[in-house]
């Protein structure tokens, strides 16, 4: 994932406001992914902003369950 691409770019646009990250339209989604977004969403979190992630694909959802990693511990609404 480099510094252009799209999710990245939006981010970076964002890191003031509440966002709600759509992987509908990601092309890749694997554990840089989401790494990234847990990154992000640690990173909002400490500056008191919302970030919710939804549109997750099966195959990223089934890695996360599989990391302990839930709807419960991230408040990602995508995670079921």
């Amino acid at each position: 994932m480099g510094i252009n691409d799209p999710l990245m770019a939006f981010l970076r646009g964002n890191e003031g406001a509440n966002v709600k990250v759509s992987l509908r339209t990601q092309r890749k989604t694997d554990s840089q992914v989401l790494q990234i977004l847990l990154t992000a969403a640690k990173a909002w979190k400490l500056r008191g902003l919302d970030f919710d992630v939804t549109d997750v694909p099966s195959r990223l959802q089934q890695d996360c369950k599989l990391m302990g990693i839930t709807q419960e511990t991230t408040g990602w609404s995508g995670l079921k």
